[in-house]
């Protein structure tokens, strides 16, 4: 063999060591991404569990301590009413005698309650009722993210939410903010529209949500505020009656002004 070709084949066998050693490198690299990735996504696995098994755990605790959904439905059904006092032909309504804790109560099914003044409940407490599971995961989120903030604890709640706050959550407990208090109405109102229809839901609600001036339900509303039925009302004052539950203090009789610009929310 040649000089010549002594020195070829050196530098040959020293160029495949190079790229041997490269290979290696490259396949260490591979490795360690491929390790890195593995590790992240166990970890995130991982979190999911873990996040998982607290939800769980939660839900637990708090529904061993929690009524029978269908509390709901017997409270609402064989709650208070106003005694109504007629004369003889039984047509005129001489006076009521109401309870001063319970206030004003009738009782009226959905297929007497006008259109608008749904719609307008609707509109301005829960705009996905119709498809959301009883609470709005959303509207969850965003308080929470205030509430982590700093800010005051805020709401998030749906009208199955509400209708659980109003007759089956104590009364001592009810106007309490706290987060412990809308973990028990979410998982109350979970089942609640698992078990029930929404036109139930909402019959239910708009005869126990409270609308000032000692008025439960849209049709004790009507009567105060308006002195007609509530099947009476037309799209302004189904507007108004809407606007008051979020804030009972802004009642037409003692702020005109801010119950009309609520009124105006609602229809817009």
């Amino acid at each position: 063999m040649s000089e010549r070709e002594r020195i070829i084949l050196l530098l040959a066998a020293r160029r495949n060591a190079r790229r041997g050693k490269n290979n290696g490198i490259g396949i260490l690299a591979l490795k360690l991404v491929a390790g890195t990735l593995l590790l992240t996504m166990g970890m995130v696995v991982l979190a999911i569990l873990v996040a998982f098994g607290s939800v769980i755990g939660v839900y637990a605790y708090y529904a061993q301590k929690l009524p029978d959904p269908k509390a709901v439905e017997v409270v609402t059904k064989e709650g208070f009413e106003t005694t109504k006092i007629y004369d003889r032909t039984g047509r005129y309504l001489l006076y009521e005698v109401i309870d001063p804790f319970a206030g004003y109560r009738t009782w009226v099914p959905l297929n007497q309650i006008p259109l608008y003044l749904r719609q307008a409940t609707i509109a301005i407490e829960d705009k996905s009722f119709y498809k959301n599971p009883g609470i709005d995961l959303e509207g969850i989120a965003r308080a929470a993210w205030y509430n982590l903030r700093g800010y005051p604890i805020q709401g998030g709640s749906t009208i199955t939410m509400q209708l659980v706050k109003n007759t089956v959550i104590p009364p001592e407990e009810r106007y309490r903010k706290s987060i412990a208090r809308k973990i028990k109405e979410a998982i109350l109102a979970l089942e609640i529209s698992r078990r029930y229809s929404k036109d139930e839901i909402l019959e239910w609600y708009l005869n126990t949500a409270y609308y000032g001036n000692l008025a439960y339900g849209v049709e004790a509303a009507a009567q105060v505020y308006f002195g007609k039925h509530v099947w009476e009302l037309n799209l302004a004052e189904c507007a108004m009656l809407a606007a008051i539950p979020q804030y009972p203090a802004l009642i037409p009789n003692n702020n005109p002004e801010e119950a009309r610009k609520r009124q105006h929310l609602v229809l817009d």
